[in-house]
């Protein structure tokens, strides 16, 4: 029997790329879109990867290696000629931004020996978003980072609270440590996994060095890094992408590009002090790279996006952009791991981590 989200994932990709073809068609001739696919395979752990905020609900998806033919019909092969090389041009013309907001990661010409038809080798992703809760599932959607950097996006690690619950080690990819500089008194950090509904990676302890709020850049805290089958990752360019929940309104968020336990960037959320903040650590001391007026919402799911490439960093919640900001250095390939400052209620629903290649 055939995989029910493996043929609507074949039927999006059609889908997506025929809306890169422009509308109007030259008179006599007609156009048709065919997909072939050579390989279809689950994305993330068996297909699911991750849950969605808003409403809950798990998240599946596939990736999809197939050639696209387009044929043209109709008139002479003069006319239908000069249309092929039109669409070619228009469709290889597509930026990678908008070309990964339909779900298409890779797109590249194959020779062909009719003047009526075209093929193109497509890497396509295709995540399946609910709108009503778990068991209901009545509209498509292609869940992607709207990469608007000069790079592609490559999927390095995830995780998600339901995949994590089945494993016999649920923290096995991961290793805790406090960042040096905490506060006398502050407690070690706390890191577990929960099955509580939703399950989720947790840290219960306020860990904490420097004020919560930014009267001065010291932000140490509880520090879980992201260590697939014990290695440490290195990246300079990443996409991280967190879905979280706190009940605390005190700090929350990521540390990235780190090489040394005194060197390091990081984001912090705090609802508390009401800011967003790109901060650095480095053997010299520490530093505010970029702050905002913002928070979140205690109690309730977010997803977190950061992206970090070429001394370029910004910071989205729930789809809005909260913080950017432009350093004079590009930035060193570093772990990447989940932060918490002052923090003992911080749940960690899922993560994504992407390499920008």
């Amino acid at each position: 029997m055939a995989d029910a989200l493996s043929v609507e994932a074949i039927g999006a990709l059609e889908t997506a790329f025929a809306g890169l073809l422009p509308g109007a068609v030259p008179a006599g001739l007609t156009r048709q879109v065919r997909v072939l696919p050579r390989r279809v395979r689950p994305l993330g752990m068996g297909g699911y990867v991750g849950q969605h905020i808003e409403p809950s609900a798990g998240l599946f998806g596939r990736r999809i290696d197939a050639v696209v033919e387009v044929s043209v019909a109709g008139g002479n092969d003069t006319a239908a000629s000069g249309y092929t090389a039109t669409l070619s041009g228009q469709i290889l013309a597509q930026t990678r931004g908008d070309l990964a907001q339909r779900g298409i990661h890779r797109l590249a010409g194959s020779p062909t020996e009719s003047v009526r038809s075209l093929a193109f080798s497509v890497d396509f992703e295709f995540i399946k978003i609910p709108v009503a809760g778990e068991g209901l599932i009545a509209d498509l959607a292609i869940d992607a980072f709207n990469n608007v950097t000069p790079y592609r996006t490559r999927s390095v690690f995830e995780f998600a609270g339901a995949s994590l619950a089945l494993a016999a080690s649920p923290m096995a990819d991961f290793h805790a440590e406090d960042a040096p500089g905490l506060d006398g008194g502050s407690p070690a950090g706390a890191w577990s996994f929960s099955n509580a509904a939703p399950p989720a990676i947790v840290q219960t302890a306020a860990t904490q060095g420097g004020p919560l709020d930014l009267s001065t850049p010291v932000k140490a805290g509880a520090q879980l890094f992201i260590r697939p089958s014990g290695a440490p990752l290195s990246l300079a360019r990443l996409v991280l992408r967190i879905d979280f929940q706190s009940a605390s309104p005190d700090g929350i968020g990521a540390v990235f590009g780190r090489r040394a336990a005194d060197d390091y960037l990081f984001f912090l959320a705090s609802q508390r002090n009401g800011y967003h903040l790109f901060g650095r650590r480095t053997p010299a001391g520490w530093s505010v790279l970029a702050s905002s007026v913002a928070g979140f919402a205690t109690g309730t799911p977010h997803r977190l996006v950061i992206a970090a490439w070429d001394g370029s960093l910004s910071a989205d919640l729930d789809g809005n952009r909260t913080l950017g900001v432009t350093t004079a250095e590009a930035l060193a390939a570093g772990e990447v791991g989940l932060l918490t400052h002052g923090n003992n209620a911080a749940r960690f629903l899922a993560g994504r981590v992407m390499e920008l290649v």
